[in-house]
């Protein structure tokens, strides 16, 4: 404070310098300038999309690296059918005779659409959560698309364990929070002052603030080698024996006493598990999530269909699995109830018992997705259909 004192006594005495209340307001409007001109001058940096190893012409990921805030970089919407899909590895069928993103199947299946070939955006992320699906679906809804497919994992849907995995996603959330009030109920939870900051900046500036990302690994780049300190070109030799068995005993000490209530070994199980605290957990929060969404999807006017991805048949065989997830059912429709209209379409009974038997990896990824893939785009071309939209909806 001693130093600022001075400087505005030194600002006032050599240039008349005077703080007022409108001082803020000067610095602010000086600041906003000076990112636009910077926003014009700059050239923009735009971000690498993630994992395209299952990309085609018509399906692509259109996911930014992990810990971009910019999020998703949609594809121009052109003279294409554009359908935005959200969901995570659950969208994927990676086995002996198919690897492929479901949603390219059912693309295939589509044919054309009022004539127009189908492109679809994929916003995927690994263990996607539902707070991570509302950003997705803010940023797909800025993209103007024809048709917005959701897949809800029944795993994480309604748990409170996990709303939320990716919270570099808040700049792209903060997008559709301001209106109606009824979003400042996950903005409050989630959102901090520096997420709308983001947002409103790299509006005023988008090479400069919004490509942040970019221009932080580039200077990464360049100075991740200096340094003060004497840098050992050596690799550390690796531990034997006892000095082994040291480094490792506190993680399998933390491991061993880090166990559910029923302990397991196998994915499907632990994934079992964390249904059953799903369906326990009721939360509040996901429920508002969930709601946001449909929410969101209504005022857009875009047709819709939300699903609920199926389990591993031989879990869903076992009486607990099977009553968790009428559980589920159960939550869902009272969480979704008057939320869907004629062209905005969620089913609770997901594609459990619809979809013909087809191995599991775990309890919910398919070795196979083409099971799925002809549910789906059934259920698609009805929607579209319904909505005056003529699809062929063939089978490849």
């Amino acid at each position: 404070m001693i130093l600022a004192d001075r400087l505005l006594a030194f600002l006032h005495d050599r240039v008349g310098f005077d703080v007022t209340r409108w001082s803020i307001v000067r610095i602010a409007t000086f600041a906003v300038a000076a990112l636009v001109v910077a926003g014009i001058v700059v050239e923009p940096r735009p971000g690498q999309r993630d994992d395209q190893a299952l990309a085609t012409r018509q399906v692509r990921n259109v996911s930014l690296a992990f810990g971009d805030p910019r999020g998703f970089d949609p594809t121009p919407k052109g003279k294409n059918f554009k359908v935005a899909w959200i969901g995570g590895s659950e969208t994927q069928a990676v086995g002996p005779k198919t690897r492929a993103f479901i949603p390219g199947l059912v693309s295939e299946r589509l044919g054309r659409v009022d004539g127009k070939v189908v492109s679809t955006d994929l916003y995927y992320l690994d263990a996607i959560r539902l707070l991570d699906e509302v950003s997705a679906l803010s940023s797909a809804l800025a993209s103007k698309p024809d048709l917005v497919v959701i897949s809800l994992n029944p795993v994480w849907v309604l748990n409170d364990l996990a709303p939320q995995q990716w919270d570099y996603l808040d700049g792209a959330l903060a997008r559709g929070s301001l209106w109606p009030p009824s979003r400042w109920v996950l903005a409050a939870s989630f959102l901090s002052p520096g997420d709308v900051g983001w947002r409103v900046l790299s509006a005023a500036s988008p090479p400069l603030v919004g490509d942040r990302f970019e221009w932080g690994l580039d200077l990464t780049e360049q100075t991740s080698t200096l340094s003060f300190l004497d840098v050992v070109q050596t690799p550390k030799s690796r531990a034997t024996g006892l000095a082994a068995l040291a480094e490792r005993r506190p993680v399998d000490f933390w491991a061993s006493r880090f166990a559910s209530s029923r302990p397991t070994k196998d994915l499907a199980s632990i994934q079992l598990n964390t249904i059953e605290r799903e369906v326990v957990s009721r939360s509040s929060l996901n429920t508002a999530a969930l709601q946001q969404m449909f929410e969101m999807v209504r005022t857009a006017g875009v047709p819709t269909y939300f699903y609920v991805h199926g389990i591993n048949p031989t879990v869903y065989a076992q009486p607990d699995a099977r009553d968790y997830v009428d559980q589920l059912r159960a939550q869902l429709a009272a969480a979704t109830a008057g939320q869907t209209t004629s062209s905005v379409r969620f089913d609770p009974q997901g594609l459990q018992d619809r979809v013909p038997p087809t191995k599991y990896r775990d309890i919910v990824h398919v070795y196979d997705g083409r099971n799925e893939a002809a549910v789906l785009s059934t259920d698609l071309c009805a929607l579209l259909r319904s909505t005056g939209r003529q699809a062929d909806c063939e089978a490849p």
